[in-house]
């Protein structure tokens, strides 16, 4: 079955480190979620002192059925939620 790839970007601490932020994203995630990837970093303007952005392309998939526009969006929902309560970090 076809995969669908959504992208997001967040803003969080610049201390925050990339593996911590995939980390929350794939727990978050659950069995749709089959890749994480980091795709950016942007520091300037736009973003706060002390923060950064990053941006991720997530890969969702599943084994028996194509997704809906509903099955991606309750996935990407949830893992913005995580990110938020977890980090911090809001969607850019």
């Amino acid at each position: 079955y076809p995969g669908v790839n959504r992208d997001i970007a967040i803003i969080c601490d610049e201390a925050l480190t990339v593996a911590e932020a995939e980390n929350v994203i794939t727990a978050a995630g659950g069995k749709l979620l089959r890749n994480v990837k980091l795709f950016d970093i942007y520091r300037g303007k736009g973003v706060a002192e002390g923060k950064k952005s990053l941006a991720f392309s997530l890969e969702l998939r599943a084994d028996d059925r194509t997704l809906t526009d509903a099955d991606c969006e309750a996935v990407t929902t949830k893992v913005l939620a995580a990110l938020k309560d977890k980090l911090n970090a809001d969607l850019r």
